[in-house]
């Protein structure tokens, strides 16, 4: 005899969410191995390897922010805390003199992702997080789109797309000058 289900009062399975101290606990059991993981709303996502585009646009954008190197204030690849269970690691965050190695988000003055395999990541679930997570200031370099987004107190503010000769510089870093047509140079062709 078969046994009967009604699906309509059944449960769908819940997903795990991960926390921040949940992630570290991972991490620091080994559960990861060398893998490139992020978590950005209490789940983690397994980044794909950078390719050549990614990394000429990062090294291009490490070179032009390397005088904050000295006073501690960038960060390249390093975490940042979210408060709603996130840690991601962007290309680039500038932080306030004397925040912590792993800041928070109020620690952040400019935050650059870099984005070209992870582009819908990056424009969607990661932006929104970063946006409702109180970032101040965010630019995402679509390599793939071929135009640099200016976020500033959770609006876009901008779009720069390369031959327009255009300069920018963040707010709260004024020190610091971006020049758009050089950072799409340097992702070099799109394949």
């Amino acid at each position: 005899m078969a046994m009967r289900v009604n699906i309509a009062t059944t449960d769908p399975p819940a997903p795990i969410r991960w926390t921040v101290d949940d992630y570290h606990r991972a991490i620091d059991a080994g559960l990861f191995d060398d893998r490139r993981v992020e978590l950005v709303d209490g789940e983690i996502y397994e980044m794909p390897p950078m390719r050549e585009p990614h990394i000429g646009a990062a090294m291009y954008l490490e070179r032009t922010f390397a005088p904050l190197l000295a006073s501690n204030r960038l960060l390249i690849d390093k975490p940042i805390i979210l408060p709603q269970d996130g840690e991601p690691e962007p290309d680039i965050a500038v932080v306030r003199a004397g925040a912590p190695l792993k800041p928070s988000v109020e620690d952040v003055l400019l935050l650059i992702e870099v984005s070209h395999a992870t582009r819908r990541f990056d424009r969607g679930l990661k932006l929104q997080a970063y946006l409702r997570d109180g970032l101040q200031e965010l630019w995402i370099a679509d390599i793939v789109g071929g135009e640099l987004l200016v976020y500033r107190a959770g609006e876009l503010t901008a779009t720069f797309r390369p031959g327009q000769g255009r300069q920018i510089a963040g707010v709260q870093v004024p020190e610091i000058t971006v020049d758009v047509d050089a950072l799409f140079a340097a992702a070099g062709p799109i394949g």
